[in-house]
C-alpha cells in the first residue's frame, strides 16, 4: 500500500510537470485514465492529502491560482538539474509510465547500467551510518586488486556507471572508485566523521565527468557545426555552457571548467563532428596532436597503431 501511495504522489507531480497548470476537473480526467484510479474519480480530500504528502516528502509545493482555479508546481525549476531528488523523481516517473504501458514492453528498449548495483545498498548504508568500507578494488590500470579502508563521502552516476567518492585511509586522499571495478565490499565496525564543510557539488564544480583535479578552471571556447550545436543546446557539455554566437554554419560555445582527462576525451570525440577548440591554445594543441596520432593509425596498411609503436 505504501508503494502504491508513493507512485500516486509521483504520478501527480509528473502530471503537473507535463501539463503545467490544470484544474481539478482536468486532473481528475487524467487520473481516471491512469492505472491507479480503477476508473474512479479522485475525491477532493484525497487530492488535498496528496498535496500535503508531496510537500512533506519531496519538498514540492502544489499551489492553486485563485483566479483560474488551476493547480501548478510553485517552483518548477527546483525539479530540474541533477540533484538526487530530481533523479529519483524522474526515475520513478519513467517507472510509472512503463507500468502503465505493459502492452508496449516489447517495444521499449532501455540501457543497462553494469555498475555493481549489488554494492550500492552497502555504500548507502555506510554513508547513512558513517561507517568505513573495506574495499577491494581493481583499476583498469592494474593487474591485481588493491585493498583499502575508505570513508564514503558521496556517490555519483556518470555515463551508465556508479562511482563512490571516498577518503582513502592509507594516504588520506579523496579518491573515486567505480563500483563496476569493485571486487568486494563490506562494512567495517570503524566509523568516521563526515566533514560539515564538505560539499559534493563544490567538489566537482568546474569539472566535467568523474575526474577531479585541484587545477584552476579555465575559459574554453569551442566552435561546432550547426548540426552538432543542436545537440549541445539540448544536452550541454557542462552547466557553465554559454552560446556566444550562432549562424547558419555553426555556433561558438564558451565554458569555464577544469581541463581534466575526461574533458579532453570529450573534446577529442567532438572532433569527429569537426568541432574546433578556439582556446586555450594548450587544449587546442593537445587535441590536434591526438587527432594526428589517430589519423596516423590509418596511414600504414596492414599495421595497427600498437604494432607501429613497437
Amino acid at each position: 500500500m505504501a508503494k502504491e501511495l508513493f507512485n500516486r504522489y509521483v504520478w501527480l507531480i509528473d502530471t503537473l510537470q507535463r501539463y503545467g497548470r490544470l484544474t481539478r476537473r482536468e486532473i481528475d480526467g487524467l487520473w481516471q485514465r491512469s492505472e491507479y484510479s480503477d476508473g474512479k474519480p479522485m475525491a477532493r480530500r484525497t487530492f488535498m492529502n496528496y498535496r500535503q504528502a508531496i510537500q512533506e516528502m519531496f519538498d514540492v509545493n502544489i499551489e492553486c491560482d485563485a483566479s483560474t482555479y488551476e493547480y501548478y508546481i510553485e517552483d518548477p525549476d527546483a525539479l530540474q538539474g541533477n540533484g538526487a531528488r530530481v533523479w529519483a523523481l524522474n526515475t520513478l516517473a519513467v517507472s510509472n509510465m512503463l507500468n502503465e504501458s505493459q502492452e508496449l514492453r516489447n517495444r521499449i528498449v532501455l540501457e543497462n547500467i553494469p555498475s555493481g548495483q549489488k554494492f550500492l545498498r552497502i555504500v548507502f548504508e555506510a554513508m547513512k551510518e558513517n561507517r568505513v568500507l573495506i574495499l577491494s578494488y581493481r583499476s583498469f590500470r592494474r593487474v591485481t586488486s588493491s585493498h583499502t579502508l575508505a570513508a564514503p563521502y558521496f556517490v555519483k552516476l556518470f555515463r551508465q556507471r556508479w562511482y563512490v567518492i571516498a577518503k582513502d585511509f592509507t594516504d588520506r586522499k579523496i579518491k573515486t572508485y567505480a563500483l563496476d571495478r569493485v571486487a568486494s565490499l563490506e562494512l567495517s565496525s570503524r566509523t568516521f566523521v563526515y566533514p560539515d564543510s564538505f560539499s559534493p557539488i563544490d567538489y566537482f564544480r568546474d569539472c566535467f565527468g568523474i575526474t577531479h583535479d585541484d587545477m584552476p578552471a579555465q575559459e574554453v571556447v569551442l566552435r561546432v557545426p550547426a548540426l552538432q550545436a543542436n545537440y549541445l543546446r539540448t544536452l550541454p557539455l557542462h552547466e557553465s555552457q554559454e552560446e556566444l554566437d550562432r549562424n547558419e554554419h555553426g555556433s561558438t560555445f564558451h565554458y569555464r571548467l577544469k581541463i581534466t582527462p575526461d574533458f579532453e576525451q570529450e573534446v577529442y570525440a567532438l572532433g569527429y563532428w569537426q568541432a574546433e577548440v578556439l582556446s586555450p591554445q594548450t587544449l587546442r594543441d593537445a587535441v590536434a596532436e591526438r587527432l594526428s596520432r589517430s589519423l596516423a593509425c590509418y596511414g600504414t596498411a596492414g599495421l595497427s597503431c600498437q604494432e607501429r609503436g613497437k
